[in-house]
């Protein structure tokens, strides 16, 4: 059984929030089948994947079955915001809606697969400190930013006074061509020689936006995710996480833009001894390399040659 198209799904998490996503399924019966959990990076969603998964299924051996499942995070995407009494919009909820989501596929963690892009990369590496995996896939991420630890009081500062003006406005534009060059343009304002294709920008912007009745076009996003993260890392328990994650059996994989993120060399050494990746590789393209038409090839290879 073969499913060209990608079906959406609805995944009911323990205090009622509704992960949407997409899932890819090839199952041919055979005995080895891989499944492949994908996890965004911030203010995207699952239609960042669109592109990697179409190509995984074309290149992994037809004596593989598949199942791949990309989900939006809380707040993302079609996915229901968290109340606004719940908790604060953390790094750390994230990594207990990626277990409650895997426990709804009924996925057991020893043998999967779990591709992560920037912020999807630092969920992912939290949970593999806890619960190893079989392969991570850490794409444009060395994992959660870090702070030295006399700014984390700032960081604790900053995000209860947003907290206390509000959850900001919800973004609006007049239409959908104006919202995909404001995404484009925004790409560019970040560390680095970063860009983002049309193509791309295109998809994320029509999988987290609807039309107003008034013709103007309206993100879906949760606009809290905009607030000052609560808590931050320091080195020291970002290498600890490395070192977590090394001591298990999980097999990693780090493919960095090479007008992505612009990594210090220090901490592309610190993460080679520390998480010891199995595959360490710069690609060309910028931080959307696995989406982007012009890159993704090289990306979706490279993760074959990995996970095959």
């Amino acid at each position: 059984m073969t499913l060209d198209e990608p079906q959406e799904i609805t995944l009911t998490c323990q205090d009622g929030v509704k992960l949407a996503g997409r899932r890819w399924i090839r199952k041919n019966g055979n005995e080895k089948e891989t499944r492949v959990l994908c996890l965004h990076g911030w203010m995207d969603n699952c239609f960042t994947f669109n592109r990697l998964a179409d190509g995984l299924l074309k290149k992994i051996p037809l004596s593989t079955d598949l199942d791949i499942v990309a989900l939006d995070f809380p707040g993302h995407g079609l996915s229901s915001h968290k109340s606004l009494d719940g908790p604060s919009v953390v790094l750390a909820d994230l990594v207990y809606y990626m277990y409650d989501a895997l426990q709804s596929l009924n996925w057991e963690t020893a043998n999967l697969t779990v591709v992560g892009h920037s912020m999807g990369s630092s969920v992912a590496l939290l949970f593999a400190a806890a619960f190893p995996l079989g392969k991570l896939i850490m794409l444009d991420s060395l994992g959660p930013q870090t702070k030295p630890a006399d700014e984390i009081s700032k960081s604790v500062r900053a995000h209860i006074k947003a907290r206390i003006r509000g959850k900001p406005p919800s973004s609006v534009y007049p239409d959908l061509d104006t919202a995909i060059e404001t995404r484009c343009l925004t790409a560019t304002v970040f560390p680095g020689n970063q860009y983002i294709s049309r193509e791309t920008a295109k998809a994320l912007v029509e999988r987290a936006s609807i039309i107003r009745e008034d013709g103007q076009l309206e993100f879906l996003h949760d606009q809290r995710l905009k607030w000052p993260s609560l808590l931050v890392l320091t080195d020291a328990q970002l290498d600890q996480l490395y070192m977590d994650v090394a001591s298990h059996p999980t097999e990693t994989c780090l493919l960095t833009a090479q007008d992505g993120m612009p990594f210090p060399p220090d901490s592309i050494s610190r993460i080679r001894e520390l998480l010891q990746p199995k595959v360490v590789e710069s690609l060309p393209g910028s931080h959307h390399f696995h989406a982007d038409p012009d890159t993704a090839d090289a990306v979706v290879d490279t993760i074959v040659s990995f996970i095959s």
